[in-house]
This record gives C-alpha cells, sequence and structure tokens, in this order.
C-alpha cells in the first residue's frame, strides 16, 4: 500500500504539466506542486522535524493548505489542520492539545493565531511560519528528502466536537486515507478521467473536502480547484471556468443553487457530471429538481464520520429517486463492513434499530492523546459511531437519529454540551438546554432554553457576544427562548429532558 508521500513523487514523473490546484491566487501543475512540497518538507527536516511530530496547519480552501498537507506527509510529520472558524480561545486549545512543533499559517488568520498564542499550554513554543516571505524563506533547495514511511504511521489529525465539550483530535492514518480514496474511486467512480476536475467547497479542515474530493483527485493526477467561500455565483463560475466535473456540497447549498437557478447555466449543465451529498437531510424534491435540470448527473448521497476515515455508506445514482429509498444512506462501501448493533454488541436483525457500527481499512488509529476516548469507541475492532439505524431487509441502511447530543446545521457538527458548560459558567444562568430544530436553510439550527437565577437576567444580544468571545459562529444559538426556572422538565436525577424541552419552548 502507498504513503501520501509515494503520490507526490509519483505524480510528478506521471503528469507534471498537469494541472494539479488552482485557487484565487493562481494554479499550480504536478510538478510545481510536488517540487514546492519537497520543498517544504526540507525545509521543516532543517527545522529538525521528526517523523510522527504534528504539524500545525491554519488554512482556509487553498493551494497553501494542499501544498503543506503533501510536504508534510514527506517529511513524516502529522497534518494538524486547525479550524480557522473557531475563536481564539478554541484554537488555543486545539494547540494545547496537539502540541506541534510548528505551525503553518494563511496570511489571513495570522491575527487570530497570536491572540490563541496568548493562552495555549505547550511544553516547547511551536514555531510559526505566516504564509509570505517567512513561509518562503522555510523552503529549500536540495535532494529529495528521504524518510521511511509505513502506511500505517499518522497522516493526519482532523478535529471533531465531543459530546463532552472540547474537540477531539481523530488520528487518520497513510493507509485508511489511501483506502478512502480508493473507496471513492471504485464505488463512485470519483477522480477517474476524463471526469477529473473536482472542487473542494466545504472546509479542507475537515474530512468531506479533504479525504473525499481533494485525494481521490490527487493520487489519479487529477485537478483539484479550492474553493475558497461558498456562493452561488462563485461555484457558477468556478465551474464553468475551470470545467469542474464533480464536488461534495451540502444539502442546504444544493437548495440555494436552486433557488438561484445555477443548475439551469449551460456551462454548469455542460461540465458538471457528479454531485454528492451528505452532511444533512437531502429532500426528494430537491433531487428530482436537480436531476431535471442536468441531464445525465450522477448524483450520490453518502453517509460517514471523521473516526471511520470518513466515507461508511453511498446511495447510488439509480436508487437515488426511488421512493422506497428516500432518507437510505445506502449501502456500505467496498472497504467497509458496517453493522446494526444493540447495546450489548449483539448484531440486530433486518429493521431493528440500533447503533451502526463500522470496520474496515479506514476506520481511526484512535483519538489524539485520549486513550480511555478511544477505548471507548473502539471495541473489539468496531468503531460505535453513537448512530441509531436499521438495515432493511434488502441491505440499504436507514440514519435515525444520533445517541450522542449532536447537531448538524450547515454541514457543521455542533455538540450541545459544548455550548451548555460555557452558558452554565455564565453567573446569570441557571440551567439551560440546547437542541437542534429543524430548519430549511441549515437543516439543522442550534436554539436553546435559558432560565436565569433569582434576581439576575441578560439579554439575547449579551449572552450571544458571551458566546462569541468562545465559539465559533456557527455554534452561537439562533434563537434563545427564556423560561422560569421551575418550568424546565428535569427527571428524576435533576437532568434536563430534551425530549420535553422542545414542548417547553414550543419548537
Amino acid at each position: 500500500m502507498f504513503t501520501l508521500a509515494d503520490f507526490v513523487r509519483l505524480n510528478a514523473r506521471r503528469n507534471p504539466q498537469g494541472t494539479a490546484l488552482v485557487d484565487e491566487k493562481g494554479r499550480l501543475t504536478h510538478g510545481e506542486l510536488s517540487e514546492r512540497a519537497e520543498s517544504l518538507a526540507r525545509g521543516l527536516q532543517s527545522l529538525g522535524v521528526k517523523p510522527g511530530e504534528r504539524i500545525g496547519v491554519l488554512s482556509a480552501n487553498s493551494n497553501f493548505a494542499i501544498e503543506t498537507l503533501l510536504g508534510i506527509s514527506l517529511v513524516g510529520g502529522v497534518y494538524t489542520a486547525y479550524n480557522w472558524r473557531w475563536a481564539a480561545q478554541e484554537l488555543a486549545a486545539g494547540v494545547s492539545l496537539t502540541k506541534p512543533a510548528v505551525i503553518l499559517v494563511e496570511d489571513e488568520f495570522r491575527q487570530l493565531l497570536e491572540a490563541a498564542s496568548a493562552s495555549w499550554t505547550v511544553d516547547s513554543e511551536p514555531e510559526c511560519f505566516t504564509e509570505g516571505p517567512k513561509y518562503e524563506q522555510l523552503l529549500h533547495s536540495g535532494a529529495p528528502v528521504e524518510v521511511r514511511i509505513a502506511p500505517k504511521d499518522p497522516l493526519l489529525i482532523l478535529f471533531t466536537g465531543g459530546t463532552t465539550g472540547r474537540s477531539k483530535g481523530v488520528v487518520l492514518s497513510h493507509h485508511g486515507s489511501i483506502n478512502n480514496a480508493i473507496n471513492e474511486l471504485v464505488d463512485c467512480g470519483l477522480g477517474q478521467a476524463p471526469d477529473n476536475v473536482g472542487c473542494s467547497i466545504t472546509p479542507v479542515f475537515h474530512s468531506a473536502a479533504l479525504l473525499c474530493v481533494v485525494l481521490p483527485h490527487y493520487v489519479t493526477g487529477g485537478t483539484n480547484v479550492m474553493m475558497r467561500k461558498f456562493s452561488e455565483e462563485e461555484f457558477a463560475r468556478v465551474v464553468e471556468t475551470e470545467g469542474v466535473n464533480s464536488t461534495f456540497i451540502i444539502p442546504n447549498m444544493i437548495r440555494r443553487l436552486l433557488n438561484a437557478g445555477i443548475f439551469d447555466r449551460p456551462g454548469v449543465q455542460q461540465h458538471l457530471k457528479q454531485l454528492h451529498s451528505g452532511g444533512g437531510l437531502l429532500r426528494m424534491p430537491d433531487k428530482k429538481a436537480v436531476l431535471e435540470k442536468v441531464a445525465g448527473l450522477r448524483m450520490f448521497f453518502r453517509y460517514g464520520l471523521t473516526e471511520a476515515g470518513p466515507m461508511v455508506s453511498r446511495l447510488l445514482p439509480e436508487d437515488i429517486l426511488k421512493p422506497e429509498l428516500d432518507g437510505s444512506i445506502g449501502k456500505e462501501y467496498t472497504f467497509v463492513e458496517a453493522r446494526i448493533l444493540d447495546p450489548f454488541g449483539v448484531e440486530l436483525p433486518p429493521n431493528e434499530l440500533g447503533e451502526i457500527c463500522v470496520r474496515g481499512p479506514g476506520v481511526m488509529l484512535g483519538y489524539f492523546d485520549q486513550p480511555e476516548a478511544t477505548a471507548d469507541a473502539i471495541r473489539d475492532g468496531w468503531l460505535h459511531t453513537g448512530d441509531l439505524g436499521v438495515r432493511d431487509d434488502d441491505g440499504y441502511l436507514f440514519f435515525r437519529d444520533r445517541s450522542k447530543d449532536m447537531i448538524k446545521t450547515g454541514g457543521e457538527n455542533v455538540y450541545a454540551a459544548e455550548i451548555e458548560q460555557l452558558l452554565y459558567a455564565h453567573p446569570a444562568v441557571m440551567e439551560c438546554g440546547v437542541l437542534g430544530v429543524p430548519s430549511t436553510e441549515w437543516d439543522e439550527e442550534v436554539r436553546v432554553v435559558v432560565a436565569f437565577r433569582t434576581g439576575q437576567s441578560a439579554t439575547e444580544d449579551e449572552l450571544r457576544a458571551y458566546l462569541r468571545d468562545h465559539l465559533a459562529g456557527y455554534k452561537i444559538p439562533k434563537v434563545f427562548k427564556f423560561v422560569e426556572h421551575g418550568v424546565m422538565p428535569v427527571n428524576p436525577s435533576g437532568k434536563i429532558v430534551k425530549g420535553k424541552l422542545r414542548a417547553v419552548a414550543g419548537w
């Protein structure tokens, strides 16, 4: 099994003049990209970076993000993708957890990194290189870097929310990440010529873009177009001018494109051949509307999670419009096995609700520096997803609910506990409960019910400002409902009953 580092050298020989990367600042051929990645690897090695050390990267969708991934892979480092949407305190927590030897940062996020550096806790202060002259000085010429890298070695750390509040760093291997790309090639034809121009729209600090769009196109010598910020017009422009054949977008983006008439444009209809979606509810009317407008389009609906590496199952184009499969997440990828288990680990028969559990080469190595959380998630070789589902008589999987208290909003995972912990630290808040409420625009939107301490209060704007100091904007509740303390529904142990809380709030 090859490592990602192998493909850096293979692509330089196989397709040196082919376009590898395109962003708003320019484009790189595979030959140029491989040379810059090699130069970065030499620079990191000159700093004393050893295989297995974490290298932090703070970048939006850009050539910089992918160039750094490849350079870090060559030196055997672990690409640690920090979320640029985090507040400074969240970034500080991510750096404190992973303790990177070096941090590479796009110029746009320099001030965010500086703010985070005031409160992170590390044994040794990481050296930071900002995109521009300082980063360019890090790139060294010379002979290729020779580092022994095994397929089982860690390649990257991607962050996912935690039910206890703090984000966890998911460690994924070279083998697992390349295997996921193979799954995409085998099962979806993603990245195969002539349909070999992919566009990353969702953030590359998430697995959906990085592992399910970038890597399948990269390892086949194709082109990756990096879209920095989603808008309807920018999507159309990129598809039309770059000849984008395939992309992954979340359901609310599809609805926005439909509303804006983007799928009616001849250039979009001409180029777009595959549309992949997931991370929310894709409704039958939306699927029909897109497929009626774009002749021959192959649409896939997928289910996965970062810990699985990430993909688990996909609903294929031939099934996407079948009424009996509306809402299905399809069947497992070729190199994935999923089972529906009861609380005792026993596989359930068809049509019985249980936890979706997964095994395969893509499953994470574990949560970084969190052995107890890892042992709880991976048991007897099976990843316990915390998601509830059923399998029908024909083998199709249906997602039903989350056993973990997580909200899926605009393609992002938001964990209620993280918001609740912060609100409980506010001096005026006595009790609170965070909920996900169905939303046409966001799939789910974050809402909160708050009860204040006797004699104290706060306005909605004050609570929003308080949370914004600690959390990314997409985590801030869109609706606040204030109630009396005694109105909060609690069970005998005093815990808020979320199911009853909806009725109290009128949601």
